[in-house]
């Protein structure tokens, strides 16, 4: 799946050993939610040319893990708002950018959205970077006090986890999982088989996709499968399949990519969170696609991987 790149070593053990860590591992500097790239892939500096400075309790240091290739060894991020300490730390950026292979490249800070397909494309050990990046940092900005007495908490574990001062109670870093649905109409014919895309209320155009909800507490993935097509489509299914995960950090999304079949009920949006369904056989898909009738999202989201999937091939890029 895409954005599933496992060539991130985590090393656990080492988030308690933070002295031990060499000086010369390589950091990845985030500002405003953006992260450096060129031609690609991410422009990681080594760590000891980093200025010092203070740690702000809602953006610490946090080790990533080890990488072998491209570049080798343990990665760190640092996240940084618009302050002094902020334009020091890109001007090391700019320079070790400046000294790179991707020098002729221009460097732009980018969002992880703008810049997901391009890395997992060309360097898919970045992407997975990234992907780490932005949900640890994420998290450090939304919980810097502890949720029982509201005390700003301590970093820990190499910015893998907040303790309280006042209760000592540890925090660790949320993933909310969320199933994605390709529902078919169950038809044993592939050129009559049907698949169920639908609209969003948030999007324009002729935008489309796979239904898609958070788990709620005490569910299984099937149910909260079947649940969600009720809630979304007022159609009941079955034969709910497992079939891919994919991390998705915006903000901290573990999406799970499913199957399910239609039994019963006419498909109908609700209104609210949908505003639009339609089936789809395989060449309605295909001729909507390549006319432009019918805009799908882009192949960085499991959403077109569930798609393609089912299509049996791929489709040219043209995804939000």
């Amino acid at each position: 799946m895409p954005l599933s790149v496992s060539a991130l070593q985590r090393r656990s053990p080492e988030r308690d050993q933070a002295d031990q860590r060499p000086a010369a591992a390589l950091t990845l500097v985030m500002l405003n939610g953006r992260m450096p790239v060129a031609g690609g892939r991410l422009v990681l500096v080594a760590r000891d040319q980093l200025p010092q400075t203070g740690e702000d309790p809602r953006l610490p240091e946090v080790y990533l893990g080890e990488i072998t290739q491209p570049d080798g060894g343990g990665v760190t991020v640092r996240a940084f708002e618009d302050d002094d300490d902020a334009h020091a730390t890109v001007e090391v950026v700019r320079s070790t950018h400046q000294g790179s292979e991707a020098k002729d490249q221009p460097l732009e800070f980018a969002t992880l959205r703008a810049v997901a397909t391009a890395l997992a494309d060309t360097e898919p050990v970045h992407a997975a970077l990234a992907v780490t990046a932005q949900a640890v940092t994420a998290w450090h900005v939304d919980h810097p006090r502890c949720p029982r007495c509201g005390e700003v908490t301590e970093v820990r574990r190499s910015g893998w986890m907040r303790r309280c001062p006042v209760d000592s109670s540890m925090h660790f870093p949320r993933t909310d999982p969320a199933i994605i649905v390709a529902v078919t109409d169950g038809d044993p014919d592939p050129q009559r088989e049907r698949l169920l895309l639908g609209q969003a209320a948030a999007w324009r155009g002729n935008r489309f996709s796979t239904l898609a909800g958070f788990v709620e507490p005490g569910e299984s993935i099937e149910q909260a499968v079947v649940r969600e097509i009720q809630e979304e489509a007022a159609i009941q299914v079955g034969d709910v399949r497992y079939l891919g995960s994919q991390p998705w950090p915006f903000p901290r999304s573990l999406m799970i990519g499913c199957t399910a079949v239609w039994e019963s009920g006419q498909a109908q949006p609700d209104g609210h969170e949908v505003v639009d369904l339609r089936w789809f056989t395989r060449e309605q898909l295909r001729q909507s696609a390549e006319q432009g009738s019918l805009t799908l999202p882009g192949k960085v989201s499991i959403a077109r991987a569930l798609i393609e999937h089912w299509l049996g091939h791929q489709l040219p890029e043209s995804g939000w």
